[in-house]
């Protein structure tokens, strides 16, 4: 009995130990998973949210002339079908329509961004780095820092089109996202020096070090920032853009009886 005792008690430390381990694994996963939800939460991804909308519509747009012009040439229209016919315009204005649809679900509903910068920010950070920058940023200097982050990615969005001469200031039907993209840049300028050295220590310390060091993850941030996470965030806009055509190419059909309208006007003439 002695023995069994013995053993039965052995058994209790194991399992004692093995609860201790599996509440400080968790209390540490917890703690994780807060720093990083905090580092995500302090951005401002409206410039780069407006930013894609309005350089996605763009290429909504042209996805619809293009589709215009196949169903003009597959239904043989002739050149009276161009875009200054009542008919277009409405055929147009029906299949940008259903683009913004998929528009609002798959990249204005800002849930893929918040999820992709969790996952590159866990992937890249333990629990004590990602909160070492979410303290960051509740500074006075950190909070210049993270604005002038929020700025340049929101400007690096609109780069990526811009350089491959994909974007137009003089698009009629992007007006409205256009001036929405400038009201929200407007308030979001920058317009205060960071004074790394005397007046923010912290913001200099933030970036002076090396991008190797695990207590001072500025730099290696940074360059998460604006290469893997901008990277990821280029592929969903274009992924979209993709959605988006392939979904304004399913409805066709039931833009049809403009086509027909067009027809009938011009027989009519």
């Amino acid at each position: 009995m002695h023995a069994l005792h013995v053993v039965f008690a052995l058994l209790l430390v194991i399992a004692t130990g093995l609860a201790a381990a599996e509440t400080e694994d968790e209390e540490t996963q917890r703690y994780t998973r807060e720093a990083i939800e905090r580092v995500v939460n302090s951005h401002d991804n409206v410039l780069m949210l407006k930013g894609g909308e309005l350089m996605i519509r763009q290429q909504a747009v042209q996805g619809a002339r293009k589709l215009l012009v196949q169903v003009g040439i597959e239904q043989n229209l002739g050149p009276e079908w161009r875009g200054s016919r009542p008919e277009w315009k409405a055929a147009k204005a029906e299949l940008l329509a259903a683009g913004d649809v998929i528009l609002k679900e798959q990249f204005l509903d800002d849930a893929w961004l918040r999820r992709t910068w969790t996952e590159y920010t866990a992937s890249n950070f333990n629990g004590e780095q990602a909160s070492v920058i979410a303290d960051h940023f509740e500074t006075e200097g950190g909070v210049k820092q993270r604005r002038l982050m929020d700025w340049y990615l929101g400007e690096t969005t609109l780069f990526y089109y811009t350089l491959a001469n994909r974007f137009d200031y003089g698009v009629e039907e992007t007006k409205k996202e256009l001036l929405a993209l400038q009201q929200a840049a407007r308030t979001r300028i920058p317009s205060e020096d960071i004074h790394f050295s005397k007046r923010h220590p912290e913001a200099f310390a933030f970036i002076a070090c090396s991008p190797d060091s695990q207590s001072c993850p500025g730099v290696r941030y940074w360059k998460m920032l604006t290469m893997p996470l901008m990277g990821a965030v280029f592929r969903h806009m274009e992924e979209t853009t993709r959605a988006i055509e392939a979904h304004m190419r399913g409805q066709l059909p039931s833009i049809q009886h403009h086509v027909d309208a067009f027809r009938a006007n011009m027989r009519t003439r």
